[in-house]
């Protein structure tokens, strides 16, 4: 998408301007003072939607039901080609490269997509299903067993060979079956030439044909341009690379993102991390192709990482087909990324991740993620003072197009959020995921809000499209919400849902089309609105079932004024529990609970697949669930070896709300293995969200507790759950880890059982420590960390505990 000096949002296919969202904006428009409705990025190319350009082939949607293939559309609608059909574009600037976004069948062969002007050939744009087609729910699969198939669309992109003026007609032919959804059409002009003064990566042994692995010679590049003061040069070329690059004062250019490509698996430029984040660092003008294909949280998969500030820039990046685009780890200061584009991610496209300030993130274009398009994350330490400004985020198809998850006085304006497909809306801001609570001004003001919010398998089940969400703490810090414009959003156009929500500001807020309410209350609270303004609500005003939240209307409400208590049937099915629990069961034994799953409308639905990850059957038979009807699904958990069996149960169903998961737990227990198997614990802190006790008695080692950073004493305190005689303790670190001594003393009910002492970590006899000690009878026990000498932090993956 675009702007136009007038003020206009358009695309080349669909003008969106201020007239073409009605009286409403119109108003808005003249309270405040003709400010023009905000255009989202400057970005370098014009978009071409399918469906308005000429085609033989079959235009599909719209349609917002996910997993199906029009939701993860722009604008919700394609065209379907078969072999020998064409799409034809018709360019209103010139241009000379592409990049086209398609979907083609899952394990179909690679094809060609042919492109031509006037009968001359242009190039043939190879299509592939590597990078789409996911399956089941979070954490997504590759196995199409799974079932709720999406991830449908992938992008590929050309040079064309020549510039093509405008009103030239370029047509793509299909070879094979393939939908086609947009083309982004632009001038990218000739390849930058190497600067004066920089360093050639190329006389380092860089290869720019990608038949080497040039990771080794472009760090020695980067090294030494760091060490001299001097740029890096990254010709022209695609320079295979399997590793994370790390920068450090140093400027590496490329000569343009359509000349210069990093590609590989594990591919990423990466700042050193904190506490000692990197500085002066400036990246610009090449691509980053990543080689992901499912997501993996365990690892550090993002194209720009690690820790970036002391006035670092970023600048004309692309970066595709990683976990995440953007992942900056604080606390760390100072950043700005502009002109970027991300796309075709499997999760975030940028992720400000504990304690990042003072970035500030302008006129990037992020596509077709798997998670956030563009998030703010206070993991522990507070982000703060950072904006998102002039952005454009299209079709995430996880959760947000922008979210702030705590911190202080942070801001998204400017910006455009469109077609979010599920689990989030257009803009969320929440006291979420473990973070520091909202605290401060949070600004959003200036944007732009199509087609955003969506029906969920889980609470909330309607999203609306601007959406605050008290999940962790109530939210107290100011939230300051002006001149925004949401359009067509499937369901309420504005929501609060969870703990109480004060401090909420809305003021020159146009709505148009709402599905259902204008504003849908779901907390206790308090916001107030003036000159709110919205037209086309399709249930009522307001939901309110007196949830304690008041309401205040200030000058210039309009158009929303009924309120409803109660939503319409959406077609979301109704779970008798979200989590079932076992609890302990003894090897070889088992246990059964049951689950109901209830239709209430309007159509009946057909559950397709019930399936249960190992450890677990799933049992019953349901089919069609009629209007009012309901089935129940009896699931079994009879462990055969002792461990903490963490599963889901998955629904895969004809609800447009998706796949339906339920959350499995049980602990195999076994009275003469490890006793702590699946127990409660606790600790004085934890590093990170992810980072909790929890992980010590997960009996899995590739997670681990950390305790917070510079901060001893720490405790770790472990209920058994009832009073056993247990004689030693193994204590472990991953086994890839470095070795470390830490200092731990062992004590239970206040007495101590091993006094403070050095142990060894050495990963050469598996980072495993055992504290043994006379047989006592315990239920609590408790660990005190005084030392570490390879980090400042309590560190454990596993804690284990033996009778025997």
């Amino acid at each position: 998408m675009i702007g136009d000096s007038s003020g206009s949002f358009r695309d080349a296919a669909r003008p969106f301007t201020v007239a073409a969202v009605g009286a409403a904006v119109l108003v808005l428009s003249a309270a405040a003072e003709a400010r023009p409705v905000p255009p989202g990025a400057d970005v370098p190319f014009t978009e071409y939607e399918a469906e308005a350009a000429a085609t033989n082939g079959a235009r599909i949607g719209p349609g917002n039901a996910f997993t199906r293939i029009e939701a993860e559309a722009s604008g919700r609608r394609a065209v379907a080609l078969q072999a020998g059909q064409y799409v034809e574009f018709t360019l209103t600037e010139r241009a000379d490269a592409v990049d086209v976004r398609y979907a083609v069948a899952d394990g179909s062969p690679d094809a060609a997509l042919h492109v031509s002007a006037a009968g001359r050939s242009l190039a043939d744009l190879t299509l592939t299903a590597r990078y789409s087609h996911v399956y089941g729910n979070y954490p997504y699969t590759n196995d199409p067993a799974d079932g709720g198939e999406h991830h449908y669309f992938d992008d590929v992109h050309a040079l064309l060979g020549r510039t093509l003026p405008a009103g030239t007609r370029v047509r793509l032919t299909a070879t094979a079956p393939v939908v086609v959804d947009l083309a982004d059409f632009e001038q990218a002009g000739p390849a930058r030439r190497m600067p004066t003064g920089f360093l050639s990566a190329a006389d380092f042994g860089a290869d720019p044909t990608g038949a080497a692995d040039s990771g080794p010679a472009i760090q020695a590049a980067i090294d030494a341009g760091s060490a001299q003061g001097r740029g890096v040069w990254l010709p022209a070329g695609t320079y295979r690379v399997h590793r994370q690059l790390v920068v450090d004062k140093v400027t590496v250019r490329g000569a343009g993102p359509w000349y210069t490509f990093l590609r590989g698996p594990g591919v990423g430029v990466f700042g050193r991390f904190a506490p000692t984040p990197s500085s002066d660092v400036h990246l610009a003008d090449f691509a980053i192709a990543g080689d992901t294909t499912v997501r993996d949280d365990s690892t550090s998969d993002s194209g720009l990482g690690g820790s970036l500030g002391g006035g670092s820039t970023v600048d004309n990046v692309w970066i595709e087909h990683t976990k995440v685009g953007m992942w900056f780890d604080g606390p760390v200061d100072g950043l700005t990324v502009s002109h970027a584009r991300i796309q075709d991610t499997m999760a975030d496209g940028i992720n400000l991740h504990n304690g990042v300030s003072h970035v500030t993130i302008r006129d990037t274009f992020v596509r077709n993620t798997g998670d956030d398009g563009m998030a703010m994350w206070s993991d522990a330490n507070a982000d703060h003072d950072n904006a998102f400004v002039h952005d454009t985020v299209a079709v995430p198809l996880l959760a947000n197009g922008f979210a702030v998850y705590g911190g202080h006085d942070n801001a998204v304006t400017d910006s455009v959020a469109r077609d979010a497909v599920t689990q989030g809306g257009g803009i969320h801001v929440g006291n979420r995921f473990g973070a520091v609570p909202l605290s401060g001004t949070t600004t959003i003001a200036r944007n732009v809000l199509l087609r955003d919010g969506n029906l969920v398998p889980n609470q909330p089940e309607e999203i609306g499209a601007l959406w605050f969400y008290a999940a962790d703490a109530p939210m107290t810090g100011a939230i300051d919400v002006h001149d925004v414009s949401i359009v067509d959003s499937p369901f309420s156009a504005v929501q609060f849902y969870g703990k109480e929500i004060r401090n909420v500001t809305l003021d020159r807020v146009a709505i148009v089309r709402a599905g259902t309410f204008a504003v849908q209350l779901q907390s206790p609270g308090a916001a107030r609105m003036s000159r709110v303004v919205a037209t086309g609500v399709g249930v009522a005003g307001t939901y309110d079932c007196a949830g304690g939240f008041t309401l205040t209307r200030g000058p210039g409400d309009l158009g929303w004024s009924s309120t409803r208590c109660g939503f319409p049937p959406a077609g979301a099915l109704r779970l008798g529990a979200d989590t079932l629990d076992f609890g302990q069961q003894a090897l070889h034994a088992g246990g059964t609970l049951s689950l109901t799953i209830a239709n209430p409308g309007p159509d009946p639905i057909t559950v397709r697949s019930v399936k249960a990850t190992d450890g677990y059957t799933a049992g019953g038979s349901c089919a069609t669930i009629p209007v009012g009807g309901s089935c129940t699904v009896p699931v079994t958990f009879a462990p055969q070896r002792a461990g903490v069996y963490n599963g889901k149960l998955t629904i895969d169903s004809t609800s447009p709300a998706g796949p339906y998961v339920v959350a499995l737990h049980g602990v195999g227990f076994d009275p003469d293995g490890n006793l702590a198997l699946g127990q409660q614990i606790t600790s004085s802190s934890q590093a990170l969200s992810w980072l909790g006790p929890a992980n010590l008695v997960d009996g899995d080692p590739g997670t681990y507790f950390e305790s917070a950073n510079n901060a001893f004493p720490q405790t770790v305190t472990l209920d058994l759950g009832a009073q056993r005689s247990v004689d030693r303790i193994v204590l472990r670190l991953p086994a890839n880890w470095g070795g470390r001594v830490q200092t731990i003393a062992v004590a239970a009910g206040g007495a101590a059982l091993a006094p403070a002492a050095d142990y060894e970590f050495n990963p050469d006899t598996g980072n495993a420590v055992t504290i043994t000690f006379p047989p006592t009878t315990v239920r609590n026990l408790t660990l005190t960390f005084t030392g570490n000498t390879g980090w400042p932090a309590a560190q454990l993956c596993e804690l284990e505990v033996y009778a025997h």
